[in-house]
C-alpha cells in the first residue's frame, strides 16, 4: 500500500494543531488496508489527506464540532474511472468498493491517529451516514460544460479531490417537465433553509445534478457559472424569513453576513458553489450537500491526485472560477 502511494512510509502528512496530533503515510496506509482499499486507490487517499490537513480546512473543527460533519469528497478526472469509482446510479449508496473504502480509510485515520472518536474528540451530537464514507466521482460533464477540475484551474487530464466538511445530503425532486427557471428555483429552495447553521453566511455548497436536471439546464443554454449565480441569488435568506422560522437575526452574533439593500443575506456566494453532474437516470433527482457551518469557520480544499510514475499536475489559480482550492 505504501509503495502504491509513492511516498516514504515515515513521511508526516500533517499535524492538527488543535489536537497536537499528526498522521504519517504508514498510518494512512494501515487504515487503507483495514478499510479494504486496493493499492491503486491509495493515491486518492493521500490526496484527500493533503486536502484536509491544509490549515484553512480546519480539520480540528470539522472533526470535533457537535455539528457532526462528514468529509464529503468529489473526485474529478480519469483516474477515478481507472480505479472504478462510481459516478452514476447509486453514487452515494452501497456496492462500490472504491467509493466506500477510500472514504472509510480516511475516517479510520481520523479515529485512530487523530482520536476523532465519539465521546472523545468527536463531539458530534448526531453525525450522519456520510461519516462512514462520503467519497464519490464526478460523471463526465455534459457536452460544452467544463469538469470541476477545469473550473478549479487544473488541466483536463488531471484528477483532483475536492473535500468539504458536510452535513447530510438532501435529495431534490422535480419531474414535471421543468423549465430551466423552474429547475433553478427548486434547487435554490432546497438550499435556502433558515434552520441550517450555514444559512446567510456566504457558506459553501456542493450541488450534484442528476442527468435529467442537468439536461434541462444544458438545453436552456446555461453554463455552470450561470447556475452558480442563479442559485446564490435564489437561496439568499431575508431577516423576515428567519423570523418566520423562529430565528432572530440579532441573536446570532457574527454568523450572518450583512444584509443587502433588499434585506437579504447570501446563503452561499457563486464561487462557493461546486456544480457537477453525477447520479443515474430516474424520475428526475438531484442532490444538494451543504457545508456543515458558516463561512468563517473553515474552507473546502482541492488537491491533485499524484500517481507514482506519472506526470504531476498543478493548478493554475488564474484560471479558477471557484473558491474550493
Amino acid at each position: 500500500m505504501i509503495t502504491a502511494g509513492g511516498r516514504p512510509g515515515n513521511e508526516c502528512l500533517g499535524t492538527v494543531e488543535g489536537r497536537n496530533l499528526s498522521i504519517h503515510v504508514w498510518q494512512a496506509a494501515t487504515c487503507a488496508v483495514m478499510a479494504g482499499c486496493l493499492p491503486h486507490y491509495f493515491p486518492v487517499v493521500l490526496a484527500t489527506w493533503d486536502a484536509i490537513l491544509e490549515p484553512r480546512f480546519n480539520l480540528d473543527g470539522a472533526l470535533t464540532s457537535t455539528g457532526g460533519a462528514a468529509l464529503a469528497a468529489v473526485v474529478s478526472g480519469p483516474y477515478a474511472e481507472e480505479i472504478g469509482m462510481r459516478s452514476g446510479s447509486g453514487v452515494f449508496g452501497p456496492g462500490n468498493r472504491a467509493n466506500a473504502t477510500i472514504g472509510r480509510a480516511v475516517r479510520l485515520g481520523c479515529m485512530s491517529a487523530l482520536n476523532a472518536i465519539p465521546g472523545q474528540l468527536d463531539a458530534g451530537s448526531f453525525g450522519h451516514g456520510g461519516k462512514y464514507s462520503f467519497h464519490f466521482a464526478e460523471s463526465e460533464p455534459p457536452k460544452g460544460w467544463p469538469s470541476i477540475r477545469e473550473q478549479l484551474g487544473f488541466p483536463v487530464g488531471s484528477t483532483t479531490v475536492s473535500v468539504m466538511p458536510a452535513d447530510a445530503p438532501r435529495q431534490v425532486m422535480h419531474r414535471w417537465q421543468p423549465t430551466p427557471d423552474d429547475m433553478l428555483k427548486v434547487v435554490g429552495a432546497a438550499m435556502r433553509d433558515p434552520a441550517h447553521s450555514g444559512t446567510g453566511s456566504k457558506s459553501w455548497y456542493i450541488v450534484v445534478l442528476g442527468p435529467e436536471h442537468a439536461s434541462v439546464l444544458v438545453d436552456g443554454g446555461l453554463q455552470p457559472r450561470d447556475v452558480r449565480a442563479s442559485l446564490s441569488d435564489i437561496s439568499a435568506v431575508s431577516i423576515e424569513q428567519l423570523a418566520a422560522a423562529g430565528i432572530r437575526y440579532d441573536a446570532s452574533g457574527t454568523n450572518y453576513c450583512k444584509p443587502d439593500g433588499r434585506g437579504r443575506m447570501a446563503t452561499v456566494i457563486p464561487e462557493n458553489i461546486l456544480v457537477l453532474t453525477a447520479g443515474g437516470f430516474g424520475a428526475g433527482w438531484s442532490m444538494v450537500i451543504p457545508c456543515w457551518s458558516w463561512a468563517l469557520t473553515q474552507h473546502p480544499v482541492t488537491r491533485a491526485v499524484q500517481v507514482p510514475g506519472r506526470a504531476r499536475h498543478e493548478r493554475d489559480a488564474a484560471r479558477s472560477e471557484l473558491d474550493f482550492a
